[in-house]
């Protein structure tokens, strides 16, 4: 284990103090107040484009079933995420990677146009608007005032359903598990050459680990990568038409919608799951690194929100579902990414699919598992700061079990959210009015979708 991982070790806290003797570009990152280095961001980077590259083909081909074109799709993922992950570690100087919920794409495209018979335009209108809310709800710093609501035994609760989110990512991606409406529905098979790459990964992870190698999540996926192509042999499947056709969503978006009392529930729904789900992921992934200061905070929140929500505005006039703080940033972080180095670096890989995306369809998707797998054990089995009382783990517990169950961080966060704040009544503890408002606001919005979707 690295130092920070080591019980009893407090992480060194993220420190805004310029460290004398060093260039410019070290200050402004705090590259080396934060104990990192050119090479490790570098490699930080391109781990988590390499976990989450998945997306640029999965997310086109999920949208095109709602009737959204695929290379207007295509064109939003790779464009608009590489734009706003470089964003994100160049203003917000943090090394998390922006791109579409796959939690948002499913349901526009099975539920708003499939279910509800929306036009894809009209269901694109409803992301610019939940876009919109998220951008005046971050600059009234509302969302961050919710962040700061969080209490101590809330936050490892968060950290503990993301990483539970990641490693159930992992384990359906390799077919270990099955899904059928988006809940697990059963056993797959733990034979074929998706299990191996796993299987590979995930071992030459925890042996690189074992051995205090910082990159050991991005070389067993590199390692699985090359031996699962050894294996099952090189895709030759195109994964998109290029540029061409990439603005055929272009502006074509319906905003007239807001004006469909039907359509308020699904807008509020869509914020609500960007809202919260991006609060439980940064939360989660910053939980016990030196990401966070000495009072449990992320420095740069306050960007990383506007990031966020701007780029749910620019994906949705360019023909995608809502962008969030992507969960496969684990992987780079975990790998030793402490600044916005590391996010540059990924965002420039992302916006090149725009021109190298037939690559893709080289690296297999499944070759990411093992690391997934990998960081979600790490980040379950991390010590907790402040120790563990029975309500830190009633609420964990909660939290983790709700995530198995729905493969939902929000619907997770919202339990966890109900069970916190009727401990503190119980126990005659005044909740925080923020806390209130919160619990609230995500149980109606669960209730919402099941509901209408």
């Amino acid at each position: 284990m690295t130092a920070p991982d080591r019980p009893g070790i407090r992480p060194k806290p993220v420190s805004d103090t310029p460290v004398s003797g060093h260039g410019a570009v070290d200050r402004y990152f705090s590259l080396s107040a934060r104990g990192s280095t050119w090479r490790r961001e570098i490699f930080a980077g391109i781990s988590t484009f390499l976990a989450l590259s998945y997306i640029v083909v999965l997310n086109p081909a999920i949208l095109s079933q709602g009737g959204i074109p695929h290379a207007a799709a295509f064109f939003a993922t790779a464009a608009v995420g590489g734009l706003a992950t470089m964003a994100m570690g160049l203003w917000a100087r943090l090394p998390f990677a922006v791109a579409p919920g796959m939690e948002m794409n499913a349901m526009i495209a099975f539920s708003v146009v499939g279910t509800l018979a929306y036009t894809w335009p009209e269901a694109l209108g409803m992301v610019f608007w939940s876009g919109i809310a998220m951008l005046a709800v971050s600059l009234l710093r509302l969302r961050e005032a919710v962040i700061n609501a969080i209490p101590p035994q809330m936050r490892s609760a968060l950290a503990a359903a993301v990483g539970t989110f990641i490693g159930l990512i992992g384990l359906q991606i390799a077919h270990l598990v099955t899904t059928s409406d988006g809940r697990l529905s059963g056993l797959g098979d733990w034979t074929g050459p998706p299990a191996i790459a796993l299987y590979i990964g995930l071992t030459v992870a925890l042996v690189l680990d074992a051995l205090d190698a910082r990159a050991a999540a991005g070389l067993g996926g590199i390692a699985a990568a090359a031996l699962y192509c050894a294996y099952a042999g090189i895709s030759t499947e195109a994964v998109h038409d290029g540029v061409h056709g990439s603005g055929a969503a272009l502006l074509r978006f319906d905003l007239t919608v807001i004006t469909d009392p039907r359509a308020w529930s699904i807008v509020i729904v869509l914020f609500a799951l960007d809202f919260f789900g991006s609060i439980a992921k940064v939360v989660g992934l910053s939980a016990r690194t030196p990401l966070q200061d000495v009072n449990g905070q992320v420095p740069g929140m306050r960007q990383v929100l506007l990031v966020d929500a701007g780029a749910t505005v620019a994906g949705s006039a360019t023909g995608s579902s809502s962008f969030v703080a992507f969960v496969e940033s684990a992987v780079g972080i975990r790998a030793g990414a402490r600044t916005g180095i590391a996010a540059i670096v990924t965002g420039l890989l992302l916006f090149s699919c725009l021109f190298l995306g037939p690559l893709l369809a080289h690296v297999p998707v499944e070759a990411t598992t093992g690391a997934l797998v990998f960081v979600a054990v790490k980040m379950l089995t991390s010590p907790r700061s402040g120790g563990v009382d029975s309500l830190g783990l009633a609420v964990t517990a909660t939290a983790v079990g709700v995530t198995i169950v729905t493969l939902a961080i929000d619907q997770a966060m919202a339990v966890a959210f109900i069970v916190s704040t009727a401990a503190s009544v119980l126990s005659r503890r005044r909740p925080r009015p923020a806390l209130w408002v919160t619990t609230l606001v995500l149980t109606a919005s669960v209730l919402l979708q099941y509901l209408n979707l």
